[in-house]
């Protein structure tokens, strides 16, 4: 069984270094505290697959070209990342990008009631993830209320990007969630064991 912990990107896993709310420059990026720790950690046992809704292409603050290298340098950043999903758009499509490839395309999947939407909350991307790898034991990261729902879309198991960074921030004593749902103490409990 393959297991797979995707990670939301902004607020999650990177953060500008210019204090911009949005990455709009590829370069503007840099590791959250406690982030590098937990995919290395993550890594040992899990796919660790990125997942990014990327706005801005829509709203016209950055090129498709731009986002493109702006997910090769959080390849870069994070090497134990296989792959970033990223939603352009407004969810009738995404790419998956891997080191050394071609950014590929993919249509919204289909699940048979209808389209489901790449960008977040919808889980399309983590369904065409699930196309190959499966979502058998799978987790999702994030620090907005949309990942937690993707993840809830998706069937799998939710934990706030607080909570997460704490476990692998030095000095940390404790956790605070922060998102609108207290966490479910059980999958809280599970996930301080993995």
């Amino acid at each position: 069984m393959t297991r797979i912990f995707f990670f939301d990107l902004d607020g999650t896993l990177r953060q500008t270094k210019s204090g911009a709310t949005f990455i709009n420059d590829p370069t503007d990026q840099q590791p959250i505290a406690g982030a590098k720790e937990a995919i290395a950690h993550y890594s040992n046992n899990f796919i660790c697959i990125g997942i990014t809704n990327q706005g801005g292409v829509t709203g016209g603050h950055k090129s498709i070209e731009s986002a493109i290298t702006e997910q090769r340098i959080t390849l870069e950043l994070f090497p134990e990342l296989s792959e970033i999903f990223f939603c352009p758009n407004w969810g009738e499509s995404c790419y998956q990008l891997s080191r050394g490839n071609k950014a590929l395309p993919f249509s919204a999947p289909n699940n048979g009631g209808g389209q489901v939407s790449c960008r977040k909350p919808g889980h399309g991307m983590l369904l065409i993830a699930s196309q190959t790898f499966g979502l058998d034991d799978a987790w999702m990261a994030g620090d907005r209320p949309e990942d937690e729902q993707c993840a809830a879309a998706a069937g799998i198991k939710f934990i706030p990007a607080a909570v997460m960074l704490a476990k692998f921030t030095p000095g940390m004593s404790e956790i605070a969630c922060t998102h609108t749902d207290p966490t479910d103490p059980n999958v809280l409990l599970e996930f301080l064991a993995l």
